[in-house]
């Protein structure tokens, strides 16, 4: 520790996983140098009073798309003002995502672009399709030397090219294991839904309500099942993202009984405030999978976050513009999956779960920054206000009244599902390593400022 520090953060309460408590943060070279008392007096080049604000881990989104009407340039500008210091997106070689060749020049070319647009710092889910399956056994070794330890399946998607089958799905888990690295899947039954679109399309079923009908719960509980039962038969870690339905926690909690696999669980701030009657309401602009569902679904999840049995929440952000998606209230199953949420992420799930006493301060901080970190081998890093890891802090207004726009000023997606919603709570100051990337609502982060971050597992 030295003497002298660049930046002293003082009268804050300090908030981790476990406790909030008044600290004194002192930042030296990007790190935090040390956490004092707050009667402590070592020096600072620069001192920012937190008087009644709380001091908070950069937010970690774990789940993003940055290949729609937004790419990194704009959401992490977006991110930057939101409370996100880090973020983690899926990255693949899909042409509709714009990236060419393979999976390892996907990822190549997105590092470059990152470091040459981003505001804040990033990590990298690699995605893997059908076309990715013969070549796996050099590219996930290459991929996971390079820092990338989580990859991605699809269960369902077929006529895309997305899905891989059961014994796909096994040779990709053995190499993930062998590799220590984890594997994601968006766990759907892909035969079930592609035999009730065909059904209700033939009948000429095709307004909003049909896309959420076309995928019920039953058909996502039981693909994460099997999906958990393949880990346990390959011994790799497994992420579950997106979980969205009450029958998927009821898996969720057999296999936590029966024990032996690793495997970590995450929802999105849609499936924990949004219905299907959400999807009626807005058409194809609520179109994602999995779909929204009962309001029976949206409790289970928040006594699931509650205790403990989801790990993360991510925002899931694939952001279409309002055009991309016409027409709204017809041929449902032709619009693009994804909805907006990057930008508000933190904000909804502060008022709707802390706010309102769903979850305690210190169990978001747990879910959204400390566990992604630590699930994706950025911790003590990332995700948490630690001596020795990098400076990336929020500073939080409790009592700052917010509503949401249908158009955040910096990004390109032109709605919001969240549109009106009132949220008491946002921060007012974001650091990354030390560097003032927003204060008062003003950007100061400027692109190129951002990194690519190993994970290690």
């Amino acid at each position: 520790m030295s003497k002298k520090a660049d930046t002293a953060i003082k009268n804050g309460v300090l908030v981790t996983s476990r406790e909030l408590k008044r600290a004194d943060i002192y930042i030296k070279d990007g790190l935090v140098d040390s956490i004092e008392s707050p009667d402590h007096d070592r020096s600072a080049s620069k001192v920012i009073d937190a008087s009644e604000k709380l001091i908070l881990p950069g937010i970690i989104d774990a789940h993003l798309h940055p290949v729609y009407a937004d790419r990194i340039d704009t959401l992490s500008k977006a991110a930057a003002v939101d409370g996100i210091t880090t973020i983690i997106p899926y990255i693949g070689a899909v042409k509709a995502w714009g990236a060419t060749g393979g999976l390892l020049d996907a990822i190549g070319d997105f590092i470059e672009e990152g470091e040459r647009t981003s505001v804040i710092d990033f990590g990298i889910h690699g995605a893997l399709m059908q076309h990715d399956v013969d070549d796996a056994s050099a590219t996930i070794p290459k991929s996971v030397a390079r820092g990338i330890v989580s990859f991605k399946v699809f269960m369902a998607y077929k006529k895309r090219g997305m899905k891989l089958e059961d014994d796909d799905i096994l040779k990709i888990m053995n190499l993930a294991a062998a590799n220590n690295a984890l594997l994601a899947a968006h766990a759907e039954n892909g035969a079930v839904i592609d035999f009730l679109e065909t059904a209700f399309i033939a009948e000429g079923k095709v307004s909003p309500e049909y896309h959420g009908r076309s995928h019920p719960g039953l058909c996502e509980a039981e693909a994460i099942f099997r999906l958990l039962m393949l880990g346990t038969v390959a011994a790799c870690p497994v992420y579950i993202p997106h979980i969205s339905a009450k029958e998927s926690l009821d898996v969720v909690r057999q296999f936590k009984r029966w024990g032996g696999l690793e495997f970590y669980t995450e929802t999105c701030p849609h499936y924990l405030t949004l219905t299907e009657a959400d999807m009626s309401r807005w058409g194809s602009l609520a179109k994602m999978s999995p779909p929204l569902r009962g309001r029976d679904d949206v409790q289970a999840l928040w006594q699931a976050l509650h205790e403990g049995l989801i790990d993360v929440v991510g925002s899931d952000h694939a952001g279409h513009t309002t055009a991309a998606n016409q027409p709204l209230q017809d041929r449902i199953f032709d619009a693009p999956n994804g909805i907006p949420g990057l930008d508000t992420v933190f904000k909804v799930v502060y008022e709707e779960g802390v706010n309102q006493g769903r979850i305690t301060l210190s169990r978001l901080v747990e879910v959204m920054c400390e566990k992604p970190a630590k699930i994706f081998g950025l911790y003590p890093r990332k995700g948490t206000v630690a001596e020795g890891g990098d400076a990336d802090i929020v500073l939080f207004d409790p009592a700052a009244a917010t509503i949401i726009k249908a158009q955040h000023p910096l990004l390109n997606v032109d709605y919001s599902v969240y549109e009106g919603r009132s949220c008491l709570g946002a921060p007012v100051m974001v650091m990354q390593r030390g560097r003032i990337l927003m204060e008062d609502g003003e950007l100061k982060g400027t692109p190129g400022l951002g990194r690519f971050v190993s994970g290690t597992r």
